[in-house]
């Protein structure tokens, strides 16, 4: 009854309540549609600063990753300079990390004992030099007349013996001019010409140099890397100035003589069920306004049935130059992982199978350590699992090899792959150790495959090896003259590549070649690197043989030790 009270009788009263009221929500709803403004505005900036927040948020994560790879690249670089070269660990570095992990499977190895510090100093043994095989030259130092008299009685004194020093001395080598003498008869009555012996064989048609000098040439070049312009010294060290041109002449006209026997080689080494390859890079003089250009050396090294080592040249990386040169090859291929052979696995039909290098795959690792140290080295002792598995297995028979592989190493390569798989969702993709990573597992079958057949590898260093050669040489000739120069260079590269492989004396072997290749001898068979060193077993060289096995015990037992050693801390 109060508000019926309170209400307004008059019309104009209530029609102004009205009218207020009316404002009143006019009014609200004006602050209710500011606000749902301000709320629509605010909704809008925090988007706006959520796209920028993610934006500075995917900025920061690259250039985190820039800033890791640059440290990676800086710490390479360091390395390169001022460190060491082997991409060999130091016994304990990075080794403590380990302790809370899953150990991998070990195999016991018998270890000998550990020797005292005593027991390892040797007294030093000096090794005899064999002079039986250097000509001899007799000096012999006597006394005068009057100290061969007895002072006491006059008596003249017998000899009882002799004291004999030997004294090894070099005497240089000199250019002899040897002078074939023809004599020429005739009738001087019935004329009928003049006869005389046919003049001595050359390997250049008449040309001046001898065999003898023409391989001390090539061998000064491509075995003992010596450019054509200090062998000029040389020779004029010697009385006798030879021009680099016609020295150049003399080394092309050795070639041509002896590309038969490297095509020979060439067709040999495609035949063999296993084979390894790789390439290095020369500069090659064009003249002109480009200069200079880069070409490829490659490499291909046959098996054991077939023991050559065949260089082929290309003025590019291309795949053609490989694609050609395995045209007639079906096996087994060790080879980097450069893209150019995989359209040549494709194309094959599976008639040539890729393996994979593991030396390059734990050089990424060995790389990727600074930053990484945990995982790296996780990583580097499982391939160290797998190398100590091939030093246990380098001297058994392919089956045997085999055997051993499938039973120890794959094992290991399990926990690897495993591991990796797991590592590669957590990392940087930039990072030193995520493209390490994205390497093996894109090789993965191809590096487990050496597994598979005990005459495969576990590595590529045997063309590593092979190049090895060519990268001294380049540092000392520096380039290619022409473009010619190179299948040159690749024959004659071939040649003694193939005496060093059979340890051959290689100036004997190149000299008896122009001889007979000259004289178109079609026994090339003979004059094969491995049937040569079978029919002259007076020219093999086995001190370096020697010396690489005695290199190759040591290591192995160095490598031993290590892994005992290791295993024993943790």
């Amino acid at each position: 009854m109060d508000n019926a009270d309170s209400l307004p009788t008059n019309v104009a009263e209530c029609h102004r309540l009205l009218m207020a009221a009316y404002q009143q929500s006019v009014q609200l709803q004006q602050h209710t549609e500011d606000a749902e403004q301000q709320v629509a505005d605010s909704e809008q900036r925090v988007a706006e600063l959520n796209r920028v927040l993610d934006a500075t948020s995917a900025s920061f994560q690259e250039l985190r990753q820039e800033h890791a790879s640059t440290l990676e690249e800086l710490a390479w670089y360091k390395r390169w300079v001022h460190g060491r070269r082997r991409e060999r660990i130091v016994e304990g570095e990075g080794q403590l990390h380990l302790f809370d992990l899953t150990p991998p499977v070990h195999t016991e190895v018998p270890v000998p004992a550990k020797e005292s510090r005593q027991q390892i100093v040797r007294p030093i043994r000096r090794r005899e030099l064999d002079l039986s095989c250097l000509p001899h030259h007799r000096h012999e130092l006597d006394l005068s007349p009057s100290e061969k008299t007895c002072h006491c009685c006059g008596r003249a004194k017998d000899r009882i013996g002799e004291d004999v020093t030997r004294i090894l001395e070099h005497v240089p080598s000199q250019l002899e001019v040897h002078e074939h003498v023809r004599p020429k008869y005739a009738c001087r009555y019935c004329k009928d010409g003049v006869s005389s012996p046919p003049p001595p064989e050359r390997p250049i048609a008449r040309g001046i140099a001898g065999p003898g000098l023409i391989a001390q040439i090539v061998v000064s070049k491509f075995g003992d890397h010596l450019p054509l312009y200090r062998q000029e010294d040389i020779f004029v060290r010697h009385g006798l100035h030879i021009s680099r041109s016609t020295l150049c002449d003399w080394v092309s006209a050795a070639a041509q003589l002896l590309e038969p026997l490297y095509e020979l080689q060439r067709q040999r080494v495609v035949q063999s069920a296993v084979m390894w390859t790789d390439d290095t890079p020369v500069k090659v003089l064009t003249g002109g306004e480009e200069g200079s250009r880069q070409g490829r050396f490659w490499a291909y090294i046959g098996d054991s049935t077939h023991p050559y080592s065949v260089y082929d040249f290309t003025m590019s990386r291309g795949r053609d130059g490989p694609q050609q040169f395995l045209e007639n090859f079906h096996g087994y291929l060790h080879a980097d992982a450069y893209a150019g052979y995989d359209a040549i696995f494709l194309g094959s039909d599976s008639e040539i199978v890729e393996v994979a290098c593991w030396a390059h795959a734990r050089r990424k690792f060995f790389d990727a350590r600074k930053n990484y140290p945990r995982e790296a080295h996780q990583v580097l002792e499982w391939i160290g699992q797998l190398y100590d598995i091939e030093d246990r297995a380098r001297d058994l028979s392919a089956e045997a090899r085999c055997k051993l592989r499938c039973a120890e190493a794959n094992p290991v390569l399990d926990q690897l792959g495993a591991y990796l798989a797991q590592l590669a969702s957590t990392l940087l993709p930039k990072s030193a150790l995520a493209k390490a990573i994205t390497y093996t597992r894109n090789q993965w079958d191809a590096l487990r495959r050496y597994t598979t057949d005990g005459r495969l590898t576990i590595d590529n260093n045997t063309s590593e090896r092979t190049l090895r050669h060519q990268a001294i040489g380049r540092k000392n000739w520096l380039f290619l003259g022409s473009k010619n120069a190179g299948p040159r260079a690749a024959v004659l590269s071939t040649i003694l590549a193939g005496a060093k492989r059979h340890r051959i004396e290689p100036w004997g072997y190149v000299r008896e070649l122009l001889m007979r290749l000259h004289a178109d001898d079609a026994r090339l068979e003979e004059m094969l690197p491995d049937h040569w060193a079978t029919a002259h077993p007076e020219s093999v060289l086995t001190h370096r043989l020697n010396e690489s096995r005695a290199k190759a015990t040591a290591k192995r037992d160095r490598r031993q030790r290590r892994r005992t050693q290791t295993r024993d801390v943790r």
